[in-house]
């Protein structure tokens, strides 16, 4: 239940005071009355109590009503007053509104009026503290925002319509060592927006620092244009870490490289280097003939041959072309793929299966290095089955990617088999470079690739992102 709100009756009138507080409190006006007879006692009540009215008569036994006024102001600034007299004047209403009277009463007045000038001076009073209250909770906002921005250990600055500082906090002082007064008002654009990910904070003689902003832009009412507030964190230290991590890593994959590198070109040096051993001893036993000879030249050819793939397939890892991106028929390039190892399929006993939409979206990709992807990955299968089984190429699309499967039947591998890492391989003759350059070129494309392997079925499936543009495959 509220609070009765406090009206000061002040008359030394007995019976005009009593009549006039009967009106009041019969009015539905929902008050308190308290009276007092002098000046000096309306003073003293209205500094112990308080009060939203107070209506006071121009004669008083011991001073002017309208002098009153003052006081009463300075006694109880939230009270309203409203001047009572029989005989005004020209003069006393005019010194009654400089001394701040919100009206002016005459005797005999009406019941009506008293009422309704009593409900104004109210409803003002009411009005003038809600303002109060809203401004007090105002500015205890704007405080603990304040205090938030400035207790924040990250920089916050903001940009009004024009592009100037208007925010510079406490973190950006200490930091930047340029004080809020020297940066408010001073062009801020280039520290906080373009394109980079990283901007360059200037620190007062001592170089700059690295910092990632989050922006958001604010569109400030009736047309007052739009603010920037940005908070940023410094990543100084953090892009210096990278940076020794990245060259750490790569100094470690370089070490890695090289150390199987040199584990795969160990053996077929090795077995040329026997291989020659024995050509030796053979024509020193003066065995020259063209049978004795030619089976160790072939096999020295071969572990050659082998280190020529070895190379080339360091190389393209390594040294990986830039893509030549042209719109192409997915589904024809699995056609000429399955048509290009249909002879070796047959010799392997393997059995080709296409599984391929028609319909496919084309794609914006290089043809020949996914040609090389999808030759690699079927001949891998190939070879997974030495006693022959099936291999299934499928193509389709699905969530706004074109999908590709090489599917075979051979006995498969662990899941856990590291198969897209460098020079890992299940092959006596293989470089392990196979798949890693599959998987370099799948991520060129924007793509991904996975693989799921259990005895009986080993499917690998590419996804590509589909290109709008291209005709469809």
């Amino acid at each position: 239940m509220s609070t009765p709100r406090g009206v000061l009756i002040v008359d030394d009138n007995d019976a005009l005071a009593e009549n006039t507080a009967e009106i009041l409190m019969g009015g539905g006006l929902g008050v308190r009355i308290e009276r007092a007879a002098t000046g000096r006692e309306a003073l003293a009540r209205l500094g112990s109590g308080s009060f939203d009215l107070a209506l006071v008569d121009v004669r008083l036994p011991d001073v002017d009503g309208t002098n009153l006024l003052t006081d009463m102001r300075a006694a109880s600034p939230g009270t309203v007053a409203v001047m009572i007299t029989g005989d005004a004047t020209m003069e006393s209403a005019i010194a009654a509104v400089r001394n701040g009277a919100f009206a002016y009463i005459l005797k005999p007045f009406a019941v009506a009026d008293l009422l309704d000038t009593a409900r104004r001076a109210l409803a003002q009073v009411a009005l003038e503290r809600e303002r109060a209250r809203l401004q007090h909770e105002l500015e205890l906002s704007e405080r603990k925002h304040r205090e938030v921005v400035e207790a924040m250990p990250a920089f916050i600055l903001a940009l009004d319509a024009e592009g100037r500082i208007a925010l510079w906090n406490r973190r950006l002082e200490e930091v930047t060592g340029s004080s809020r007064a020297d940066m408010i008002g001073q062009p801020g654009v280039d520290l906080v927006k373009g394109d980079a990910a990283v901007h360059r904070l200037p620190i007062k003689n001592q170089g700059e620092r690295l910092v990632r902003w989050e922006r958001a832009e604010v569109a400030l009412p009736a047309g007052a244009g739009t603010w920037t507030y940005a908070v940023g964190i410094d990543v100084t230290s953090e892009q210096d870490m990278l940076r020794r991590t990245l060259r750490a890593e790569r100094l470690a994959a370089v070490g890695t490289l090289a150390a199987g590198l040199a584990h795969e070109v160990r053996n077929p040096l090795n077995s040329a280097k026997l291989q020659l051993a024995v050509l030796v001893r053979r024509l020193e036993r003066g065995e020259a003939t063209a049978a004795s000879l030619r089976p160790v030249a072939e096999l020295v050819e071969q572990e050659i041959s082998r280190l020529e793939r070895l190379v080339n397939d360091f190389l393209a890892f390594v040294q990986p072309r830039p893509l030549d991106l042209k719109p192409m028929a997915l589904a024809e390039l699995c056609r000429s793929v399955l048509a290009f190892v249909e002879p070796e399929a047959s010799a392997g006993r393997v059995a080709l299966a296409a599984e391929l939409d028609e319909n496919l979206p084309g794609l914006s990709a290089d043809p020949e290095r996914l040609k090389q992807v999808l030759l690699n990955l079927v001949r891998n299968a190939m070879e997974a089955m030495p006693d022959g089984g099936t291999l299934t190429l499928r193509a389709r699309k699905s969530d706004g990617h074109a999908e590709i499967d090489v599917e075979d039947t051979g006995e498969g591998f662990a899941d856990e088999a590291p198969v897209f890492d460098a020079f890992f391989t299940t092959k006596p003759q293989g470089t392990g470079l196979g798949l890693t350059i599959v998987h370099r070129i799948v991520a060129d494309h924007g793509g991904t690739i996975r693989v799921r392997s259990r005895p009986g079925c080993t499917c690998f499936t590419i996804f590509l992102p589909v290109a709008s543009s291209a005709k469809p495959g």
